[in-house]
């Protein structure tokens, strides 16, 4: 069956900007820790993994200004990206373009609704394996198509989701996940889910009414406090059916698959202090490792 490997790029940059030291720099002194961890990584996937098709998403804006116009708590506490990281996303692009692996956006939208509109047309005999460390994700697993790979230790420990996996995991089918979420909230995102409906309390719910609508429509029969608390959680509902559900038609921009260009990629690794990372990375892609 074909495999097409997606990767939540930004999800995996970050990780490996905290767990390398910044000490890892390139000539001028500026770290490169993020790029040679992602680019070890991708290789890493790309050895294990033999995928059919690499696909490298990023976010466009990472707090919409439709999701925070609907609720402006919208990841509104999120730090800021630290100083020595910004940069080195236009190093990780330089080296993919060189590479030829694609990279897709699409304007004004995170890499969460790139990921949900590549899988949405994945039928037949295809499969995608979304890597991510991104829980939200969760949304998109659909046996036998799509799947989630988490990394545990690096990508050389995954653990694979599917739908039984994500059902052990909170108690909801997969497809149920986005108004899971909605009623127990994301402290990340900046999402406060209804009040005392934590992740147990919001699956048994679902489970018997079916989804938050239904909740809603059957309100009368809940305790009274879990009642007074959908109650005041009305005007946060209603938002968040803008905010939650991933973007799943999005006009996708992607640069084009081509074959390593190794001259490019070493050039790269000299300029900026990336060591033997690219060149791995372009046998990696010809199947040499």
């Amino acid at each position: 069956m074909p495999l097409a490997l997606l990767l939540d790029a930004p999800s995996l940059i970050y990780r490996a900007f905290f767990a390398l030291p910044k000490t890892i720099a390139d000539p001028e002194g500026r770290p490169v820790n993020a790029v040679r961890g992602f680019l070890e990584m991708t290789t890493r996937l790309l050895v294990d993994r033999r995928p059919d098709e690499l696909i490298a998403t990023f976010d466009d804006d990472w707090r919409p200004a439709f999701r925070v116009a609907a609720f402006a708590g919208y990841k509104e506490e999120r730090p800021e990206d630290p100083p020595e990281l910004p940069h080195q996303f236009d190093v990780i692009a330089e080296v993919l373009d060189a590479a030829g692996i694609p990279r897709a956006v699409s304007t004004g939208l995170e890499a969460d609704d790139v990921l949900a509109t590549l899988c949405g047309p994945v039928s037949g005999d295809q499969r995608v394996e979304i890597v991510t460390g991104d829980r939200d994700l969760t949304a998109l697993v659909r046996d036998p198509h799509v799947a989630l790979l988490f990394p545990v230790r690096g990508v050389t420990e995954l653990i694979r989701v599917d739908e039984a996996k994500a059902y052990e995991k909170y108690g909801v089918a997969a497809g149920r996940y986005e108004e899971f979420a909605i009623l127990r909230g994301d402290p990340s995102d900046g999402l406060p889910g209804v009040a005392g409906i934590g992740p147990v309390r919001a699956a048994k719910l679902l489970e018997v009414y079916g989804s938050v609508e239904g909740i809603l429509a059957h309100v009368e029969e809940l305790p009274p406090k879990q009642r007074a608390g959908f109650e005041a959680a009305l005007d946060y509902l209603r938002a968040m059916k803008r905010v939650v559900p991933m973007v799943r038609d999005a006009p996708i921009e992607r640069t084009e698959a081509h074959p390593p260009d190794v001259d490019a990629l070493e050039a790269l690794a000299e300029r900026h202090g990336l060591g033997s990372s690219p060149v791995r990375l372009a046998q990696a892609l010809r199947g040499e490792r």
